[in-house]
């Protein structure tokens, strides 16, 4: 668990990353289990409970905070979404699935990361696009 507490600023219950894959300069890779059990799971009528697209960006967007972050963890930095661009969703992500993710660093300069983010569930896509993050640097009053 310390690649993703170090990784991360997000705990229980909105840390949405179960398990680290990799770590490696410029691509992370992450799972998450999406259990029956979540609170958070849409439902619609008689459907099945599916994990709301909100939450699949929120996973993403963690995975590109960690690989961000890196190895060490850079504890003294945060890292903020500024933008997200062309997210697709490809299929709704039932429960009992195990997500995949990935995020590439596509450009990094100064302050602000351009990152790819995708997930699959098994071999079909779930997910894709681009987000924006931004840095907020070291120190306790910034």
């Amino acid at each position: 668990m310390a690649p993703i507490y170090g990784g991360t600023p997000h705990r229980f219950p909105m840390l949405l990353v179960d398990a680290v894959e990799e770590l490696s300069p410029g691509v992370g890779r992450a799972l998450k289990q999406v259990s029956a059990n979540e609170v958070m799971l849409e439902r619609f009528g008689d459907a099945h409970p599916t994990l709301p697209s909100c939450l699949l960006v929120d996973a993403m967007g963690q995975v590109a905070i960690m690989l961000l972050r890196g190895r060490d963890g850079e504890a003294a930095s945060v890292w903020y979404l500024g933008g997200i661009e062309a997210m697709t969703f490809h299929t709704p992500i039932p429960a009992a699935s195990v997500l995949r993710m990935e995020a590439s660093i596509l450009k990094r300069w100064r302050t602000t990361a351009r990152v790819e983010v995708k997930a699959w569930v098994g071999a079909v896509p779930a997910a894709s696009g681009f987000m924006v993050l931004s840095q907020r640097g070291s120190g306790s009053n910034e």
